[in-house]
């Protein structure tokens, strides 16, 4: 076998890499993805709420849940540490609490009023809410920059009591609390009255204090928010008032039971990420429905010893949500993963062919003197495998040992297979070429006779695809709700790789059923073209034709398979990136309604001129100007509308340009009769409500009422991002209100411009009229909100992983090229030997070559170009690529034809192809000596 080897040292090393890339691709790609969904976990973990990435639970101590005497030991802080030591114990992996990092206690079961001289009100009818908690190891968390900490003891009678508390530093600064000051609580009888006796503030940086879950698990711990209260008529003003914390001493947690309410009992336990991968999320949201369920909620309620345990939904809906963007997305990797594998596989069958090919007559041998065939399979078993495991075990191990973890077991198993498909694809090869011990007497090159077996697997695999067609399609109709629906319905798998795998090989499946119709329909075109170039003089148009015709050696049956799965593959590919790209563009633009937006702060009047001066901005191409409402109502109709008042001619020049809701300006033209109802622009809803324009009804604003009818209906337009929407020409309200002209009522407070327009330049503009405004939040850029939808860890990973899926497809559809010109290098060096002695030049020969395989080539190539754009109407409806593009679900992404996905990888193809064939014929007639060939021959 040494020998073996050495005889051909260049082949060998060949194969050896092949071998060891193809184990570190099939090893990597479940590895990466692997990393990717734990990066995606704990990413969207980290973008959770405090409260909706940690364990909770609560325990109520209301009055209605126990005597006085019972609920007063159930607030206790011995009893309430014992609960939080159960609750601990009864987790179990793969949930992982967070050593050291929980947070548990007794607090007010709902936020009373608070009365205090000295606490602001935002609104003047609302007073301040404050929720008053006994958090354990405070006083080991903190430390007092004033006063001093609240001590156990609560002093005076039931109805006139008086606690001790303490409150953060923003918290004092916020509501102008000092030690010393005080508040009362209302909503129990009589007042209790809080005394504050120190402001604190946590210990550590202020890093670790943002990341700290002992801080945050309350929400108002450490800053108070200002809640607001929606109006409760249409045009009405909202109201907002402050909500804040204050700290009791654990001992006096019995106090908060004479509250209306009651108290109630919290456990607060961050999740220990670093332990948790990204397919354990399922895991670990089953775990905690089975912290509810009927048998564990016994055992634990027994344990803790303070009633029923109630667990937060905000962790599971969490991870739920996960859940759902992964199943959406894998099956999209899945169908990558699989054409990858599918065009992988085959080169690594195809790189058997010249090997084979060059042994042929050595392996014949063997067979006339009597060697078995399981002998011949195992002799040449071993010399692959002598190559093949080390180089699969190398790939394995630079794929395990450049990743952060994973399922090993996984990318072992994959890297197996390109090993056992390696080792084994030159001894089937032999067992098929040589199972008669008798040489080979036809010719290579003549047509076989047609086999029943192949008609019938060719019809089965015809009948493959079409199911996998037809299941993709109906799965996609069926569940076309929410980004990503359709593609994870489609494939119909979740993202652990179950389900009906017939609809991932859908694309797989197409291009096999196209290499068989080309397989078959080749020859006779051929044919008929050898015919035509027969009664043309000289010999290489009809010999080349009549080779192609022949021989589908030039272009074996696998090959041809492999470079019509890579060029749909990379196609395919293709598309879906440049469909996540559209969707993206698509999605961005209906957030933004132009490539800029500016809105002013509290809906405040744009200054006179500034939208000539946002004109003049750099990059600034064209500015629209409009008076924004997001609470009109329509009356009887619905209210909530988001109402725009545009100058009509701009407004429409907007939308031509965006192609967002194409409208002609005429249309919103106010008629002769001012009395009558003015056309407007709305959402299909609201049209058909008003009867698609044989009704009108009031347009009620703030201070303005003006009865509309629908002249136009538009899916989606600039000026409204979501919901309803009514679009109204200003100078037709003008016309009908003329009292309004010049007013504020008609004034615009929102500007759309279109162009490349530099953030910066238009924040400092609108940072010069409204020197007081926060400009990051106002003036927001359509290139902003479309990076928004790439910056999750999991869409972004997946589409890298799919475009290297995709370019790692047309590596190994370029290899297969070289591959074949490989195969039939020898017979090409002997057919222009022969014809040389014969006249034959060298110009003659590079023309025989070109004109034997690249008919087949560019059949090939056109045919994976047909394939591609076929699957646009055939599989794009069971596709929704919003989960790969992150848009959001009401925005479904399909499949669509892209001209440079099509025709990129045929035309790499024909190039690879024909500079392969130019070189191969450079090489074989441009520097042999043709008397040594004559002698040769």
């Amino acid at each position: 076998m040494w020998a073996r080897l050495r005889a051909a040292p260049g082949g060998t090393l060949a194969f050896g890499a092949l071998v060891l890339v193809t184990a570190w691709l099939a090893a990597a790609l479940p590895l990466a993805w692997d990393a990717s969904s734990d990066a995606g976990l704990r990413a969207a973990l980290e973008r959770a709420r405090p409260a909706d990435r940690m364990l909770s639970a609560t325990a109520s101590a209301a009055p209605d849940t126990g005597g006085t005497g019972q609920l007063r030991t159930r607030v206790s802080p011995r009893t309430v540490e014992r609960a939080d030591t159960a609750l601990r114990r009864a987790v179990r992996a793969p949930l992982r609490l967070a050593d050291g990092e929980g947070a548990y206690g007794v607090h007010t079961a709902t936020p009373a009023e608070a009365a205090g001289a000295g606490l602001p009100r935002p609104s003047p009818g609302l007073p301040p809410k404050a929720t008053v908690t006994a958090q354990a190891r405070l006083a080991e968390s903190s430390r007092i920059v004033r006063g001093r900490l609240p001590r156990p003891k609560v002093t005076g009678p039931q109805g006139r009591q008086l606690l001790e508390a303490a409150v953060s530093t923003a918290t004092a600064r916020r509501m102008r609390l000092a030690p010393g000051d005080s508040f009362r609580l209302r909503g129990v009888p009589g007042a209790m009255t809080v005394r504050v006796t120190g402001v604190f503030t946590p210990r550590g940086s202020a890093g670790q204090t943002a990341d700290s879950p002992f801080w945050h698990a309350e929400p108002t711990l450490l800053h108070p928010s200002l809640v607001t209260v929606p109006p409760t008529s249409p045009g009405g003003t909202k109201e907002t008032y402050w909500h804040f914390t204050a700290v009791i001493h654990p001992e006096a947690a019995s106090a908060l039971l004479t509250l209306r309410d009651g108290a109630e009992l919290y456990f607060h336990h961050p999740l220990d990420t670093s332990a948790l991968a990204g397919r354990q999320a399922g895991a670990v949201r089953r775990q905690m429905a089975e912290l509810s369920a009927s048998g564990a909620t016994a055992r634990l309620r027994t344990a803790a010893g303070v009633g029923r345990l109630t667990f937060g939904t905000g962790l599971p809906e969490t991870l739920a949500a996960y859940e759902r963007e992964s199943d959406a997305v894998q099956p999209l990797l899945l169908t990558a993963a699989v054409g990858l594998a599918t065009t992988a596989g085959t080169v690594l069958l195809l790189s058997a062919a010249p090997a084979a090919e060059r042994r042929r007559a050595e392996l014949a041998l063997l067979r006339v003197r009597g060697i078995s065939l399981p002998g011949l399979a195992g002799r040449v078993l071993a010399e692959t495998a002598l190559v093949a495991v080390p180089a699969g075990a190398a790939g394995a191990a630079a794929a395990l040992g450049a990743s952060d973890g994973g399922r090993t077991s996984w990318a072992l198993a994959a890297a197996g297979a390109v090993t056992v498909t390696a080792a084994l694809a030159l001894p089937l090869r032999a067992v098929v070429a040589h199972r008669r011990p008798v040489p080979p007497t036809a010719r290579p090159d003549a047509p076989g006779r047609r086999s029943r077996r192949r008609t019938v697997a060719e019809l089965t695999v015809c009948v493959l695809a079409a199911g996998a067609v037809a299941a993709l399609r109906q799965g996609g109709a069926g569940d076309g709700d929410g980004a990503g629906a359709g593609a994870g319905a489609g494939a119909g798998g979740s993202g652990n790789g179950g389900g009906d795998l017939l609809p991932v090989l859908a694309p797989v499946l197409s291009a096999l059923v196209a290499a068989l119709l080309l397989m078959r329909c080749c020859p006779p075109l051929l044919r008929l073209l050898t015919r035509l170039a027969a009664r043309r003089r000289g010999p290489v148009a009809f010999l080349g034709l009549a080779r192609a015709a022949r021989a589908p050696s030039a272009v074996p049956g696998p090959a041809l398979w492999a470079l019509l799965v890579a060029v749909t593959v990379a196609s395919f590919g293709g598309m879906v990136l440049a469909g996540v790209a559209d969707g993206r563009d698509a999605a961005a633009l209906g957030a933004v309604g132009a490539d800029a937006r500016l809105a002013t702060p509290g809906s405040a009047d744009l200054p006179p001129g500034f939208a000539r001066k946002a004109a003049r901005a750099a990059g600034v191409e064209q500015v629209t100007a409009y008076r924004a409402h997001d609470g009109g109502d329509l009356a009887g109709v619905a209210d909530a509308v988001t109402v725009a008042l545009v100058d009509a001619p701009g407004y429409a020049r907007l939308t031509r340009r965006n192609g967002q809701g194409t409208f002609p300006a005429a249309a919103l033209a106010p008629g002769k009769d001012t009395t009558g109802p003015l056309p407007a622009l709305m959402s299909p809803d609201l049209a058909r409500k008003l009867g698609n324009g044989s009704r009108y009804t009031d347009l009620v604003l703030p201070g303005l009422q003006i009865p509309v009818r629908p002249a136009l209906v538009r899916d989606a337009t600039p000026a409204a991002q979501q919901g309803p929407f009514v679009v109204v020409s200003r100078e037709a309200v003008a016309r009908a209100r003329p009292d309004t002209r010049g007013t504020a009522l008609l004034a615009p407070n929102t500007l759309l411009a279109n162009g490349h327009p530099d953030g910066t330049a238009l924040r400092r503009l609108l940072a010069e009229a409204f020197p007081k405004a926060d400009t990051t939040t106002l003036v927001t850029l359509r290139t902003t909100e479309r990076a928004r939808y790439a910056d999750t860890a999991l869409k972004s990973g997946a589409e890298r992983l799919y475009r290297l899926a995709a370019l790692s497809a047309a590596g190994y559809s370029a290899l297969a090229v070289v591959l074949c010109l490989l195969h039939t290098a020898p017979e090409r060096r002997a057919l222009l030997t022969r014809l040389r002695t014969l006249g034959l030049t060298r110009r003659q020969g590079t023309g025989l070559l070109l004109l034997e395989s690249l008919p087949l080539y560019a059949l090939t190539a056109a045919a994976g170009a047909v394939t591609s754009l076929a699957a646009v109407p055939l599989l794009g409806p069971g596709i929704d690529l919003g989960a790969l593009a992150g848009t959001p679900g009401t925005l479904p992404v399909r499949l669509t034809a892209d001209t440079a996905s099509l025709l990129l990888p045929p035309l790499a193809l024909l190039v690879l192809a024909s500079c392969g064939l130019l070189l191969q014929a450079r090489l074989t007639g441009g520097t042999a000596d043709l008397r040594t060939e004559t002698q040769e021959l």
